[in-house]
């Protein structure tokens, strides 16, 4: 293993960052790595940090059920669902649209709600390679930088976290562990949920190294673990992340996919028995709402991939499945309090290894202060050196017959 300091600076790190990929909306990129259209470059990832090597006292990431200031989104694909995604955020979500690289406006979003980023992207999952937003005692949201699983080959995609905060001058803080966020799920008291598929892209690192770094950048206490469909190999959805079969609707709530076919079935037993009996972080006894998922077409469906914004659950719907489109809306439903459920087509992106949640991020409320599209923050962040390490050896694959993962190498 080798070790490599990546410098980063202002002049570096533009908002219009570039790469090799041409953006092509009719035929996105899938969740995994397209070996036909893509081949890695052979470099370190892009990092920055702020003042400190990570967040100072304070600052901690916010569950996706407490208040949103604003959801990005990666315009990069499938249209018609971004568009959806962004009217139910800006209207009964009540939050602002931050649109990376898109249109000029957005019909039924009002302009004061919204703002388009010229950044430069490969593709629309920015779930997994955005920012993740932490919340802080002090006026000013903070940006985590991950190391994005495909950054050999999306270099524009890595970039994102650092690009969003030089645009909206936010602090940002890198932590050097390769973390997908579709992988990543918390409740508001510093639980953090995960697959394990996050110790084998940190293969060369410890278990107790990678739960040290999530508990340091994002403010948790404890790191909770779940085998994927398919652990320990290849991830039978394609990702093997928890938002493919799990979402917590609030502190004592658990939503987990239900499915007949294997892996899906014990994987999703295991993780209802994992909840079953015990007792939240909250005082109150989990409860378990299961909603029916389904594999069609070698594709997995399923309706834990949305997106809680401020009271307002944005779900998936799939053409031809009524009766359990309603099943999910009654789920959601019951598991939030006087919640509005708004489900939004995606049919093109589930078959391409994410839905909801894989396309949206969320910018936290800021203490006291209401959000305006044009906002800027005033602490802008300064970039110092960051040692990052990464296995020699290939990770593991990306679970489609028709891609490969990320090499990670020359460092």
């Amino acid at each position: 293993m080798k070790k490599s300091t990546i410098f980063t600076t202002l002049s570096f790190l533009t908002v219009f960052s570039t790469g090799a990929f041409a953006l092509d909306l009719n035929n996105p990129l899938p969740n995994w790595v397209d070996a036909r259209r893509e081949k890695a470059d052979g470099k370190p990832p892009v990092m920055a940090t702020g003042l400190k090597a990570a967040p100072p006292s304070g600052f901690r990431i916010p569950a996706e059920y407490e208040p949103a200031a604003a959801v990005v989104l990666g315009w990069a694909g499938y249209t018609p669902m971004l568009a959806g995604i962004a009217k139910a955020a800006a209207g009964p979500g009540h939050a602002q649209v931050w649109a990376l690289s898109g249109p000029a406006s957005i019909s039924g979003v009002p302009a004061a709600s919204y703002s388009r980023l010229p950044i430069n992207l490969d593709t629309v999952w920015v779930r997994d390679y955005g920012p993740f937003g932490l919340s802080a005692g002090a006026n000013r949201p903070g940006i985590v930088d991950t190391v994005y699983r495909h950054y050999q080959y999306r270099r524009n995609d890595d970039a994102v976290p650092t690009n969003l905060a030089k645009a909206k001058k936010i602090d940002v803080f890198a932590m050097p562990i390769i973390l997908d966020g579709g992988n990543l799920m918390v409740d508001s008291k510093g639980n953090l949920f995960m697959t394990k598929r996050t110790y084998i892209w940190n293969s060369d690192k410890s278990e107790a190294a990678v739960n040290s770094a999530l508990k340091t950048y994002f403010g948790v206490k404890n790191i909770i673990t779940f085998e994927y469909s398919g652990y320990p190999g290849e991830p039978a959805d394609g990702t093997g992340h928890i938002d493919m079969f799990m979402k917590l609707l609030n502190d004592h709530t658990v939503l987990i996919a239900q499915a007949v076919e294997e892996p899906f079935k014990s994987n999703s037993e295991k993780a209802m028995a994992y909840f079953k009996g015990k007792t939240a972080p909250d005082g109150q006894p989990y409860k378990i709402i299961p909603v029916k998922a389904w594999v069609g077409g070698g594709t997995w469906y399923t309706y834990t991939n949305s997106l809680i914004v401020n009271n307002t659950a944005i779900i998936p719907s799939y053409s031809g499945h009524p009766s359990e489109e309603a099943a999910a809306k009654a789920a959601y439903e019951a598991g939030i309090s006087g919640v509005t459920v708004v489900q939004v087509p995606s049919d093109d992106s589930i078959t391409a290894g994410g839905s909801i949640h894989c396309t949206t991020q969320l910018i936290p409320v800021l203490p006291g202060k209401a959000l305006k599209a044009s906002d800027v923050f005033t602490a802008a962040p300064e970039f110092q050196a960051v040692d990052v390490s990464a296995p020699v050896s290939p990770l593991r694959g990306s679970g489609s017959d028709n891609a490969v993962d990320q090499l990670v190498n020359s460092l």
